[in-house]
């Protein structure tokens, strides 16, 4: 059985009306997007808000889907296939802050150029790419 996943591209307007994207570190690695596991009866949209406000102390409203990324990766000494589905995200309250209990030592907002810089992943930074697609058709 796959594990099903969600992930947000959250975005906001900054005072010079430039376009940021709220990216996470988990301790040693990488710059990312924030994501977690669906659990068992939450909807995409309600388990995306709760890993948003646990991993980085901010609510949004989910704005639409924007692509899916599955690949491997190792549970209890055996691959399981990943799931995970990606979905723009308004950020619009709470208090910016690393949500440690879920392993996040930082989250900042970065400009979308220094953002897919930062990213560790081509794969997610394809995510962002095609968040940017639904910005501007």
């Amino acid at each position: 059985m796959a594990i099903r996943a969600v992930g947000g591209v959250a975005l906001r307007s900054n005072k010079a009306g430039l376009v940021e994207v709220l990216l996470i570190r988990k301790r040693g690695g990488l710059w990312t997007l924030p994501k977690g596991r669906v659990k068992r009866g939450e909807s995409d949209e309600e388990a995306l808000l709760r890993e948003l406000r646990e991993e980085t102390g901010l609510g949004g409203r989910v704005i639409e889907p924007l692509s899916q990324s599955s690949y491997r990766v190792l549970k209890q000494g055996r691959l399981k296939r990943k799931i995970v589905i990606y979905y723009l995200v308004l950020a619009e309250r709470g208090e910016l802050r690393p949500g440690v209990e879920e392993g996040i030592e930082e989250v900042r907002w970065m400009d979308v150029p220094e953002a897919i810089k930062q990213i560790g992943r081509p794969r997610v930074q394809a995510v962002l790419r095609s968040a940017l697609t639904h910005l501007n058709p």
